[in-house]
Formats: structure tokens, C-alpha cells, sequence
């Protein structure tokens, strides 16, 4: 059975490098810690440490199991937290997680509103995948998720779905940046750098292009729009984002155009069927709804 004694010992020689200053940190003797790694490594079946004289040097499992471990510890620190909040009668915060296409961009500007409004709840951000934020709406380890388009399951109820245009976004001295309109025949033979097909967008895409007689020249893929953005204004290629990307790339000195199409990027908002919803959650809501609007008519 795995000790936390043990495990405490362990990452503690991990961070310091040795069993002495591992000792020094716990406040314990060295024979002690060395009791501990032995009895971690007899529990977990893992050789940890090389011992090479008085040093002792991680092994690669050791490297793999302080990673899951320094994750076990931030989720203790974190519930130690919320303990001291409910002790103090700190009111209930407002978790969400978020892919990272909206954590980055559309997010920031519903809470900005919000903080305008005056009306800013005691709120946290989560950025993940859309299957991690899923799991974290379903366990209520987050009350909204905002993830790519997903169906209603027995643990997760759809709270609304909404839509943006894509954009197609470049440098300024391209020589696309004086059109008004993005044909996709404009694109034709174009450096091009492209979401991956992993993601909603890049699949949507691969599709348009699979139906173009000449379809643009992909030079590399990019998981998040961010980066892709940040391609184009190093000059790599041309780009297309979702509509709340497109803006931040503006606002770095970038040209962001409309397209001649009639897909958009979509997402969900999640929360979990059990439970009581949270009061702040419907005012978030109303504040996203009226950004995504905003994109809509622009």
C-alpha cells in the first residue's frame, strides 16, 4: 500500500537532488527517507533510484511517477483550499473549463464585459481538451465546459450551442489583405497553414478543400488557432480561424477577412446533470451570448 509519508519523501528528493537535503526539508534523519524511497519501491515495484556512492540519480521511472505524483499533491492542495474558503464563508466559485480556442480568446472578453457590467463572479478558468473538459463538467470538477460540438449524455446536460463565421486570417502586405471578400478559389496554390484534422475546424476545412480543383498548398498543421495566427505574421503562410482568434490577430497588426462560405465554427456549453446549477452560471450565459452575436454581425 502506498504511503503519503513515502511519497512526500520521495518528491522531496526529486526537487532537492539528495537524500540529505531531502532530510533536511522533512525534518527527518536520512535513514529515514532512505526507509521511505525502499518502501516506495517495494510497494510500486519500480527501481527509482541509482545509487552511485552517498548520490543517488532518478531513474526514467522515477521521472514518470514524480509527474503523477506532483499531479496527486496539486489536487490535495487544491481541496486544502477550498477548505479554508468554506471556513471562512468565501462564496461558491465559479469553475469553468473551456478547449483552448475559447479559454484564449472569446472567454477573456465575456469576463472583461462582465467586470464592466459590474457583475463579476468569484470565477476560475480551466483550459483543456474537450474530452478533459467533459470529464470535468461530468465528475462536477467544473460547472460550464466549453468544448467542440458534443452530444447530451446520461452525465451531461446541453446548456446551448452557438456558432461564429471563420475568418481567413494574414499579413498585411499580403496580397490578399486589400480584398473585401475571401474567395476560396483565392486560396488556390497558396502556402497554407492548416488546423489539425484532430480538431473540428481542420475537418471541416480538409473537407472544402477535398471538393477544390485547386486547393491550397498545406505546409504544416497547428493544433490551436493561436498558433496558427502567430505563423502567419511570422510570413510561414495564410490561415483560417475562428472568428474570436481572427480578432486577437488583428489586434498583433494582422488582417483578418470574411469568407465565401457558408460553415462556421460551432461549440457547446456543458454542465453536469446532478447538482444544483450555479447562480452566476445564467449571467455568463447572457454575457457569452451577446459576444457571439457581436461576431456574427461583423
Amino acid at each position: 500500500m502506498l504511503s503519503q509519508r513515502a511519497l512526500e519523501a520521495f518528491l522531496m528528493v526529486m526537487r532537492s537532488g539528495s537524500i540529505s537535503s531531502a532530510a533536511a526539508e522533512l525534518s527527518v534523519s536520512q535513514p529515514a527517507v532512505s526507509r521511505h524511497i525502499r518502501d516506495l519501491e517495494t510497494a510500486t515495484g519500480l527501481h527509482l533510484f541509482d545509487r552511485i556512492g552517498n548520490r543517488v540519480s532518478p531513474t526514467e521511472a522515477a521521472h514518470a511517477l514524480a509527474g503523477e505524483v506532483e499531479r496527486a499533491f496539486v489536487g490535495l492542495s487544491e481541496i486544502e483550499i477550498a477548505a479554508r474558503e468554506i471556513r471562512r464563508g468565501r462564496r461558491d466559485r465559479l469553475r469553468i473549463a473551456a478547449m483552448p480556442a475559447l479559454s484564449m480568446n472569446l472567454l477573456p472578453d465575456v469576463v472583461a464585459d462582465m467586470k464592466c457590467a459590474g457583475n463579476l463572479p468569484d470565477l476560475e478558468i480551466l483550459s483543456s481538451s474537450t474530452q478533459s473538459v467533459a470529464r470535468l463538467v461530468a465528475r462536477r470538477q467544473a460547472i460550464l465546459g466549453f468544448v467542440a460540438p458534443i452530444l447530451e449524455t446520461p452525465e451531461i446536460r446541453l446548456l446551448t450551442h452557438e456558432r461564429a463565421p471563420l475568418r481567413c486570417v494574414m499579413r498585411r502586405d499580403d496580397p490578399l489583405a486589400a480584398r473585401e471578400l475571401i474567395r476560396m478559389r483565392d486560396l488556390a496554390d497558396r502556402d497554407f497553414i492548416a488546423l489539425s484534422i484532430t480538431t473540428t475546424t481542420g475537418t471541416t476545412l480538409e473537407q472544402i478543400f477535398a471538393r477544390m480543383e485547386q486547393p491550397p498548398r498545406i505546409v504544416m498543421r497547428a493544433r490551436l488557432s493561436p498558433v496558427v495566427c502567430a505563423l502567419t505574421l511570422r510570413g510561414v503562410g495564410i490561415g483560417i480561424v475562428d472568428a474570436f482568434s481572427a480578432r486577437d490577430h488583428v489586434a498583433k497588426g494582422g488582417v483578418s477577412l470574411p469568407l465565401d462560405i457558408t460553415e462556421t465554427f460551432g461549440f457547446s456549453v456543458i454542465t453536469a446533470r446532478a447538482g444544483a446549477p450555479h447562480p452566476a452560471a445564467e449571467m455568463l450565459l447572457e454575457h457569452l451570448r451577446m459576444r457571439v452575436a457581436g461576431y456574427r454581425e461583423t
